[in-house]
């Protein structure tokens, strides 16, 4: 194996990959990175045995073969060359790949990349294709409502996807607090299938889309997802079983709608949450007074009460909400002003946007007590 490859590529290309290494998987082979050069092209792959990414890029191979270095150092080492190209070039006489930069020469042991375990290429039955900014957004308004790994039921830490009979996508997410809900429209081949795709696969996909108008294909089997982004596809099992049936959860009337300026609602929540995260359950109050809706913290170090201007029908009423749970739903959302629905003290908020459905969100609230 002896290759020739851009610096710049190189680096590129293990800061995509490395996305996937996991520190706490068993197999101290899925610790390395992939390496195999094969025409004129270098394939480099890391996986945590849930998912997998992996990418080509041009190369000047001089012998075909593979290898697996070890994945942080060689992401390191690459990362501090310099100059336009380097050098790599197996030695199996003493177990090690010479690689060879402007500056510099090193030697980094490696695997047989015969032991490295292979994820299942199955050829998915349905698909769909979206700008990749799109399903980006999509991902990232969801996925930080998906349950975490040591708490609520295995399915909920995944991000459900449905295809709706209207021809929709919806993403969905859910941990017990809070629920969030994305969608768009979509023209899928096949027949669709929905699927719960683990949440930290989600954030490996939307770390590795970018903003841009360049197309995604997202592609589903029985057991696997995959996402192409042409040069770069990540692979990811799915979660088995049945997801909830969360249409049972959304809140149908409110007797109180208030739009704000999302950008206010946020530099007030920040502001309050300053003084919430040293108290039970991160409590900020809302309560209302004319065209302003008040926000209010309270713990042993001292108090603040912030206020953002809202225009409002239906009934005033006094509430609170974990602040994290209410901030990160706010942040996410991309619009410049943003409606807030509530029926009373003790039932789910909803967020929405001002017009049209593409985002619904929901968080309960915290019970005050009353003196």
């Amino acid at each position: 194996m002896k290759f020739c490859v851009n610096l710049n590529e190189l680096t590129e290309a293990i800061a995509v990959v490395t996305k996937a290494l996991s520190p706490n998987v068993e197999n101290n082979i899925l610790k390395g990175i992939y390496f195999s050069s094969y025409g004129n092209e270098l394939f480099l792959k890391c996986s945590d045995s849930a998912v997998q990414i992996e990418t080509l890029i041009p190369a000047l191979i001089e012998d075909e073969g593979a290898a697996v270095l070890p994945g942080r150092l060689t992401a390191d080492l690459i990362r501090k060359l310099k100059g336009e190209k380097v050098d790599f070039e197996l030695d199996p006489s003493s177990n090690t790949m010479k690689v060879a930069s402007k500056k510099g020469n090193f030697s980094l042991q490696y695997f047989d990349a015969g032991l490295y375990p292979q994820m299942d290429d199955l050829a998915g039955d349905v698909s769909f294709k979206m700008k990749q900014g799109v399903f980006r957004s999509m991902i990232k308004q969801t996925v930080f409502c998906c349950a975490s790994d040591d708490e609520g039921k295995a399915i909920l830490r995944g991000v459900f996807m449905e295809f709706t009979d209207e021809g929709m996508l919806n993403l969905v997410a859910l941990d017990g607090f809070r629920l969030a809900k994305r969608t768009e429209k979509v023209s899928v081949k096949g027949n669709a299938r929905n699927a719960v795709v683990p949440a930290r696969a989600m954030q490996y996909i939307a770390n590795t889309l970018t903003d841009g108008e360049d197309e995604v294909t997202v592609t589903l089997s029985q057991t696997h997802i995959t996402v192409n982004m042409g040069s770069t596809r990540i692979k990811a099992r799915l979660i088995k079983g049945e997801y909830i049936n969360y249409n049972n959860i959304l809140s149908k009337k409110s007797t109180s709608r208030v739009t704000a300026i999302r950008s206010e609602l946020v530099d007030s929540l920040e502001i309050a949450s300053l003084f919430s995260r040293d108290t039970q359950n991160n409590l900020v109050k809302f309560d209302f007074e004319g065209n302003k809706m008040n926000i209010s913290a309270r713990s042993e170090s001292g108090s603040i009460r912030e206020s953002a201007e809202i225009s409002i029908t239906g009934t005033p009423i006094e509430i609170a909400f974990n602040s994290k749970y209410m901030l990160d739903i706010i942040k996410a959302i991309e619009d410049e002003s943003v409606a807030l629905s509530f029926n009373t003290s003790v039932t789910p908020c909803v967020v929405e946007p001002v017009q049209g459905s593409s985002f619904y969100y929901l968080v309960l609230p915290v019970r005050l007590m009353r003196s």
